[in-house]
C-alpha cells in the first residue's frame, strides 16, 4: 500500500515576533521548515566542508577534545540494546566514522556506526559560538529563554527514534541532509513508547521511517508518497506507523545545509541522515 505525506509549511525565514505569535496563536502550533535566510550570517556554512575533509570543524572543536558518541548497528537509535556510549578523541571520531579514513579488516556491513547526538560541546569550546551564534529566533517562547544548545555530528544514515521534547525546538542542518518526520501529540497511541522510565518519551519502533517504506516521486501538490517495503517482520511496526503518519498535522521536512525546522512542544519527531555526513544544531527554549 502507499501513503501520501504533508511536507512541513515553508517560510524563507521568520521574525522573532512572528514565530512567537505562531507558538501561541492556537493550542497545538505546527512545525514549519525555514530556508537558509534563517542562518545565511553562519559561517560554519562556509568553513565547515567536506571539501578540506572537515578541517575547519576539527580546528574549531579541537581535534583531541573528548567527545562521547552512540556507537551500535547501522540504522538503529539509543534504544537498541547493542547501542553504547563511548569516548574518544574528537578528531579520532571524524576520520574513523565520517571519512572512513582508518583502515579496518572488517566489511562496511559489519563496522559500527557512531553518532555524536545531542552533545554538549558548545557549551566546552567557545570558538564554535562564533560560527554558529544563537539565534534571536530562541527567545521567541513564552518565557523568552533559550534553554539548551547541542550539536548532531553522523555519518551516513545516522538514526534517531521518534521521540517527543519537553520545550520548543529549531533544529538547523549545517552539511549535508537529513529527513525528519514529525508527527503531533495525538501520535502517541501508536508509536509503542517505552515503558522505561527514562525513556518514556521516545518510540520502541527500532528504525527508520525508510526501512518501512520506499519514497516515490512527489505528488502534483507537493506531497511525498511512501509505498510499504514487503516483510512480514517489518508488518506489526508498519502497521503502527502507518497510524501515527496518518494523524492529522503530520508531516515530513526534508533539510538541505543552511535549513531548518521548528518542532513544536511535544511534537513526536524521527530523524535520518541522508547519503553523506551530516552536521546540525538545535536549540530548545521555552
Amino acid at each position: 500500500m502507499s501513503l501520501r505525506l504533508s511536507r512541513a509549511a515553508f517560510k524563507a525565514s521568520i521574525g522573532v515576533q512572528e514565530l512567537g505569535h505562531h507558538l501561541v496563536q492556537s493550542k497545538l502550533p505546527f512545525p514549519l521548515h525555514f530556508g537558509r535566510e534563517l542562518v545565511s550570517h553562519w559561517s560554519a556554512l562556509t568553513t565547515w566542508t567536506l571539501d578540506d575533509d572537515l578541517e575547519g570543524l576539527k580546528r574549531d572543536v579541537g581535534i583531541d577534545k573528548s567527545v562521547e558518541v552512540e556507537l551500535g548497528k547501522k540504522g538503529r537509535g539509543y534504544l537498541d540494546k547493542e547501542t553504547s556510549r563511548v569516548s574518544m578523541p574528537f578528531g579520532l571520531f571524524i576520520d574513523a566514522f565520517l571519512l572512513n579514513r582508518i583502515p579496518s579488516g572488517s566489511s562496511a556491513t559489519e563496522i559500527p556506526s557512531a553518532y555524536l547526538a545531542q552533545s554538549d560541546i558548545l557549551d566546552s569550546s567557545p570558538g564554535l559560538l562564533d560560527r554558529i551564534p544563537p539565534l534571536e529566533q530562541y527567545e521567541s517562547g513564552p518565557q523568552a529563554s533559550l534553554y539548551r544548545r547541542t550539536m548532531w555530528i553522523g555519518p551516513k544514515g545516522s538514526f534517531t527514534p521518534f521521540h517527543r521534547d519537553p520545550y520548543h525546538g529549531i533544529y538547523t542542518q549545517i552539511l549535508g541532509n537529513k529527513t525528519f518526520h514529525l508527527v503531533p501529540p495525538s501520535a502517541a497511541k501508536d508509536l509503542k513508547l517505552s515503558t522505561n522510565p527514562l525513556q518514556k518519551n521516545t518510540s520502541t519502533v527500532p528504525s527508520p521511517v525508510s526501512e518501512y517504506f520506499s519514497t516515490q516521486s512527489p505528488s502534483a501538490e507537493g506531497e511525498i508518497q511512501i509505498e510499504r517495503r514487503r516483510g512480514d517482520h517489518l508488518s506489526d511496526t508498519t502497521d503502527a506507523l502507518i497510524e501515527a503518519l496518518r494523524c492529522d498535522g503530520s508531516c515530513v521536512a526534508q533539510l538541505g545545509p543552511g535549513q531548518s525546522v521548528l518542532i513544536p512542544e511535544g511534537w513526536y519527531h524521527s530523524a535520518e541522515g541522508g547519503d553523506g555526513p551530516g552536521v546540525g544544531v538545535n536549540a530548545w527554549f521555552r
